[in-house]
């Protein structure tokens, strides 16, 4: 797919990212809030930017980003480095991106074809340099990229009604703190998967 028309595309959303608060929703569908800037592979209702990220965001200026969302978007990604240098180039110093992925464990992500990259809790190490919360660390050597991970936080969710009241409660323990959602992947992630990860980066 061809990259957007950047000098084109900096005119026309020239409004939007001089507001306040600049928002950018990827992978917006067809109900973009308002205000936010809509990107989307498909050329839906409300799509501001009909482009694959996995190529980039060369229409969105260096630290112009305050907040960007991707719900359940980037498990579909071929080219998560790429993404997630994009990710920390456009967002402004205390911007944040926030993030919904499936996890790994959850039989609605292994078994969905169009999933390419799982999650769990040390995807993001790979990214990271410093500000790390858990007690393993994975090789960050592989690339350059630089993100900071404020937050992770596993969702635990059923169709049925009496797991789903248990699932909450044993949402409340695993995330109690980083090391007892170490041990949950380690042990547990299997016998009770978690449904998603909720994740908030910044740069």
């Amino acid at each position: 797919m061809q990259m957007p028309d950047s000098p084109r595309l900096l005119t026309e959303l020239a409004p939007l990212l001089a507001a306040p608060q600049v928002l950018v929703e990827i992978g917006c569908g067809p109900h973009k809030s308002p205000n936010a800037i809509g990107i989307d592979v498909l050329p839906l209702p409300g799509v501001d930017v009909v482009c694959d990220v996995n190529q980039g965001l060369p229409f969105l200026p260096d630290s112009s980003v305050d907040r960007m969302e991707a719900v359940h978007v980037f498990e579909h990604l071929s080219d998560l480095e790429t993404v997630l240098r994009e990710v920390a180039r456009v967002l402004k110093p205390t911007g944040e991106c926030h993030i919904r992925v499936p996890y790994f464990a959850n039989p609605h992500y292994y078994s969905d074809y169009t999933h390419k990259t799982p999650w769990g809790l040390y995807t993001l190490g790979y990214f990271c340099q410093e500000v790390w919360p858990y007690r393993r660390r994975v090789p960050n050597f592989y690339n350059n990229v630089r993100v900071r991970v404020i937050s992770q936080k596993l969702v635990f969710s059923s169709m049925f009604l009496l797991p789903k009241l248990l699932k909450k409660a044993v949402q409340a323990a695993v995330n109690l703190h980083p090391w007892t959602q170490e041990l949950y992947e380690e042990l547990l992630c299997w016998h009770v998967p978690a449904s998603e990860m909720k994740i908030v980066l910044g740069r």
